[in-house]
């Protein structure tokens, strides 16, 4: 009898996606930590903080580096309704070509407590090489300091800002608009994209990049979906993301259980006539079903387009914690190819 293999239509198998990686145990069996690990002496938020962006700019830095002067680096400022601003860092083909390029935007994940535009350089720079997108990193506010849903808003008003401003940053959001982001920037992606189909945002966005979104909170899980959900309970106690961290991270963002923007799933308008979504995802992270269950809500229900990748037996966000495993060069060629998918241009 044949074993049974992990598929995303069928969900009685999705549990296998779990089974640990043979390379990422062998890392771990060996000693390799996180590049985040803290060590016996825990790093306070402003020194993690401090840590990340540090790491994050000398990756970039390496990045424009290798891409031998092809794409720049622009860093803004975006105004929002309160009169703060957030920081983004634009991309662009040094050498412009006659016609503007599409628009791709995406949002750093960390769990909104930190995180910065660095974090999404890679993406922004083989978009930009690639396809001659304009390519824009934004930040949002991170917590404790700002509550639930300053993020969200954040990213809403530079959303609109940037789709108003295209031309000033040498993009045609007619030629394409992508929005995406990764874990905490997928979570509110996911939200703003139903927004903005809603309030009919014009030019609409044209393409949505989720990277281990989470879709559904279990405070707020319904009937309809609790046989689905299941990895939130089975991967609780996984590598890089776990259910005391997620904890930790809703208490200090104070979360509304019940918005619609925390668990973008239940939208009250629901998931018809939104653009095509390319996801990733990662088989042993306990977000692992938060994406699945999404999917095929838009791809089985709704009859939208989707494209999807599974990385089996790896942890969440696993490119960022341990980039020197095999697997992170492939999700990084994965992305390039999923954005160009979104864009209509496929290499």
């Amino acid at each position: 009898m044949a074993l049974a293999t992990a598929s995303i239509d069928d969900p009685e198998t999705w549990h296998l996606f779990a089974n640990l990686d043979n390379e990422f145990l062998k890392m771990v069996e060996g000693g390799v930590q996180s590049r985040f690990h803290r060590g016996d002496a825990p790093l306070g938020l402003p020194e993690m903080r401090a840590k990340w962006d540090a790491d994050f700019r000398k990756e970039a830095d390496l990045l424009l580096e290798e891409s031998k002067g092809e794409v720049s680096e622009e860093e803004i400022s975006i105004s929002v309704r309160d009169g703060s601003t957030v920081r983004a860092l634009v991309y662009r083909r040094t050498c412009s070509p006659a016609e503007k390029g599409p628009l791709f935007i995406i949002l750093h994940g960390g769990g909104f407590r930190i995180g910065n535009a660095e974090m999404e350089a890679r993406a922004c720079i083989g978009a930009t090489q690639t396809y001659g997108c304009v390519s824009v990193s934004l930040e949002y506010r991170l917590s404790p300091e700002n509550k639930f849903p300053v993020a969200y808003d954040d990213a809403w008003d530079a959303l609109l800002w940037l789709s108003r401003n295209d031309s000033s940053l040498g993009a045609d959001v007619a030629q394409g608009f992508v929005f995406g982001g990764t874990s905490a920037g997928a979570h509110i992606v996911n939200a703003l994209v139903h927004r903005a189909r809603d309030e009919m945002l014009h030019p609409p966005v044209t393409g949505v990049y989720l990277s281990v979104p989470p879709s559904l909170a279990p405070q707020a899980l319904t009937d309809e979906y609790r046989d689905l959900y299941r990895s939130r309970e089975a991967l609780k106690d996984g590598f890089t993301l776990t259910s005391e961290s997620i904890e930790l991270y809703d208490r200090d963002v104070e979360p509304d259980f019940t918005s619609p923007l925390w668990s973008p799933l239940l939208w009250p308008t629901g998931h018809a006539n939104l653009p095509p979504t390319f996801f990733q995802i990662c088989g042993a992270d306990l977000l692992r079903d938060d994406g699945l269950i999404y999917e095929r809500e838009l791809r089985l229900k709704c009859g939208g387009k989707t494209r999807v990748v599974v990385y089996n037996g790896l942890p969440h966000v696993f490119w960022y914690t341990h980039p020197s495993h095999p697997t992170s060069e492939k999700f990084a060629k994965d992305t390039i190819l999923g954005l160009g998918w979104l864009l209509g241009k496929e290499v």
